[in-house]
């Protein structure tokens, strides 16, 4: 059985070997340079697409929903949120924490930086604390990827245009 599988083995390896060698002929009648150009080339939409975000990128009513933990226990939270494109949020939501459900609203703050990614602190007047995250903008604005950063809490979502 090992002979079997050293010969597929050495047969892969030099069939890799062959396709290296056809390419690296094929890329020197061609010019070298032209592999060199290709392996630089890059999609300038993209280089561009990680440096254009501000606040306004993310502006409008989102719904999102996360889950994690807090100390507590398990927790996963609902709901509405909206984004002023000047840096206030306000949103609503229905939470499950350790098994017990309660709604309410906060208000908040948010930063963009170029590169799409961002803080938010959110103040929860029922618990009267506030939290902080970051994120991450997406699909050009339609949503964006978070996490809370506070200690003891692990909590993931996602906030999707409406």
């Amino acid at each position: 059985m090992q002979g079997i599988v050293r010969k597929s083995g050495f047969v892969v390896f030099l069939a890799g070997l062959f396709i290296v060698c056809g390419i690296l002929r094929d890329s020197r009648e061609a010019g070298s340079q032209t592999v060199i150009t290709a392996a630089q080339a890059k999609d300038k939409k993209d280089d561009e697409s990680c440096k254009k975000c501000s606040l306004k990128s993310l502006k409008g009513c989102y719904g999102y929903s996360y889950t994690g933990t807090s100390a507590s226990g398990p927790i996963a939270a609902v709901g509405p949120i909206n984004f002023d494109g000047e840096g206030n949020t306000s949103a609503t939501y229905s939470v499950n924490s350790s098994g017990t459900n309660f709604q309410g609203s906060f208000t908040g703050t948010y930063t963009v930086n170029e590169d799409c990614t961002g803080t938010v602190t959110i103040h929860l007047p029922v618990l009267g604390i506030s939290s902080n995250g970051r994120f991450v903008i997406v699909e050009e604005g339609k949503e964006a990827l978070f996490m809370g950063t506070d200690a003891g809490v692990t909590v993931t979502g996602v906030a999707r245009k409406l």
